[in-house]
């Protein structure tokens, strides 16, 4: 089996999975904010129950440690239940 090395810079595109609730998009851009990233960040699916919705936004990464920051930060957030 291959692998594939990323190179970076790379435009990494994320799903955050997350309860749906009022605010948790303000909540995420603000961490974004914080990281300095400005991607707008755009609501996407709701599960069937309307418990879940996606948030997903692209942003440059410069290296795997700033995408794992990227990920940790964001899975802090509560009510957020998987960052892709």
């Amino acid at each position: 089996m291959k692998t594939h090395e990323l190179q970076f810079p790379l435009e990494c595109h994320f799903r955050v999975i997350a309860e749906c609730r009022e605010g948790m998009r303000t909540e995420i851009e603000a961490v974004l904010r914080r990281l300095g990233i400005e991607a707008p960040v755009e609501r996407g699916n709701v599960s069937g129950k309307g418990r879940y919705a996606g948030f997903n936004f692209s942003a440059a990464v410069e290296s795997r440690e700033a995408m794992q920051r990227i990920d940790r930060e964001l899975r802090a957030i509560q009510g957020v239940r998987m960052v892709l």
